[in-house]
C-alpha cells in the first residue's frame, strides 16, 4: 500500500518531504483544483456520444467487439431511456466530483457512459481518437479516487468521503501523466508502423492526402477552399521538405510530451504548442481535436493558476 501511495504520489509532495526551498512543481491550491474539476467535468459531458440510436446490436463473440462489449452485452445502451433522467444522474455525479464529495462515486455514471458508448462506437468500425483522451484521463482520475491513499503518522490511510487536497493533486498529477504518454505513444506508433521511415515514405503523402482533404470538403458543402491553404498544399506537394517541417514539427512534440510532467512551467508551456499544433492541423486537414485542445487548456495552460505558476518560490 505504501509503494503504491509513493508511485502515485506527484513529485511535488515528495519534495516538500525533502526540501523545504519552494518549487513549483504542481503545487496546486484548493481553488485551482475546484476550477480544474469543474471545467474538466463540463469537458467529459460534452465528450459522451450520448445519440446512440443509429448504433446497432453487438454481440461479446463477434470480432469487432472491443472493450467492454467483450465483456457483457452492451445493447440497452442504444436504446437508452429517458435520457433525460441518465444525464441528470451523470451531471448529478460530476457535480459532486466537482465539489470534492465522494468523488469515486460521482464519476461513476460519467465513466461508465463513456466507456460503454465508446465500446459501442468502437465495435462498429467508429474509431474516433478525438474523445479518447478523456476518457483516459478520466479512467486515471477515477482509479486515484477509488483507492485515496494517504500517508499519516499510522501508515497509509483511505478517505473516500472528502478527500485531502493531496488526493486532489495526486488525480491532477496522473491527469498530466496520462495526458503526456497519450501523445509520446502517438509519436512512437508512428514511427514504429512506418518501420522508421515516416519521414521518407510516409509524410510526402501526407501534403497530397491533405489536397484531397479538402477538396472533399468543397464538394461536400460547395465552400471554396481558401485561396492561403490550397498555396500552403500546392507547396507542400510542390516541396516535400517543406512538408517533413510541418509533420516532422508535430512529431517532435508528441515524442517530447513527456516534458510535461517536468513542472507547471513546463506544462504551461507545452500546452500552448499543443494546441498550436491542433489548430494548424485542423486549419490545414480540416480534422478537430477541441477535446485535445480543451483538455490541454484546462490541465496544462490552467488559466486561473497562471498567476502561480509563474510566480517566484517562496521559502518555507
Amino acid at each position: 500500500m505504501s509503494s503504491l501511495s509513493r508511485t502515485l504520489t506527484p513529485p511535488s509532495d515528495l519534495h516538500l518531504r525533502r526540501d523545504s526551498s519552494g518549487s513549483d512543481r504542481f503545487q496546486f491550491g484548493p481553488l485551482e483544483m475546484t476550477l480544474m474539476r469543474l471545467f474538466f467535468a463540463v469537458l467529459v459531458f460534452f465528450a459522451i456520444k450520448w445519440e446512440t440510436g443509429n448504433l446497432h446490436s453487438v454481440k461479446t463473440n463477434d470480432e469487432d467487439a472491443v472493450g467492454l462489449a467483450r465483456l457483457f452485452s452492451l445493447d440497452f445502451l442504444i436504446h437508452l431511456k429517458p435520457l433525460v433522467l441518465w444525464q441528470i444522474i451523470t451531471i448529478l455525479g460530476l457535480i459532486a466530483y466537482v465539489c470534492s464529495m465522494l468523488p469515486v462515486v460521482g464519476l461513476l455514471p460519467a465513466l461508465f457512459f463513456t466507456l460503454g458508448i465508446g465500446a459501442l462506437n468502437a465495435s462498429q468500425g467508429a474509431h474516433n481518437h478525438s474523445t479518447q483522451l478523456v476518457a483516459m484521463i478520466l479512467l486515471g482520475q477515477f482509479l486515484v479516487y477509488a483507492v485515496p491513499l494517504a500517508m499519516g503518522k499510522r501508515g497509509p490511510t483511505l478517505t473516500w468521503l472528502m478527500p485531502e487536497d493531496r488526493i486532489h493533486r495526486r488525480a491532477i498529477y496522473v491527469s498530466l501523466v496520462i495526458f503526456a504518454a497519450a501523445y509520446v505513444v502517438c509519436g512512437w506508433v508512428k514511427l514504429n508502423n512506418s518501420d522508421w521511415k515516416w519521414f521518407g515514405n510516409v509524410v510526402p503523402g501526407l501534403a497530397l492526402e491533405l489536397q484531397k482533404t479538402n477538396w472533399s470538403a468543397y464538394y461536400d458543402t460547395l465552400e471554396p477552399v481558401p485561396a492561403a491553404l490550397t498555396s500552403v498544399v500546392g507547396l507542400m506537394n510542390d516541396h516535400p521538405t517543406l512538408a517533413r517541417l510541418f509533420f516532422g514539427a508535430g512529431l517532435l512534440i508528441e515524442l517530447c510530451a513527456f516534458l510535461i510532467v517536468l513542472g507547471r512551467r513546463w506544462a504551461f508551456f507545452y500546452g500552448i504548442l499543443i494546441i498550436i499544433m491542433h489548430l494548424s492541423i485542423s486549419r490545414l486537414m480540416q480534422l478537430d481535436f477541441w477535446y485535445h485542445i480543451f483538455a490541454a487548456l484546462i490541465l496544462l495552460v490552467n488559466v486561473p493558476g497562471v498567476k502561480e505558476t509563474f510566480a517566484k518560490a517562496k521559502t518555507r
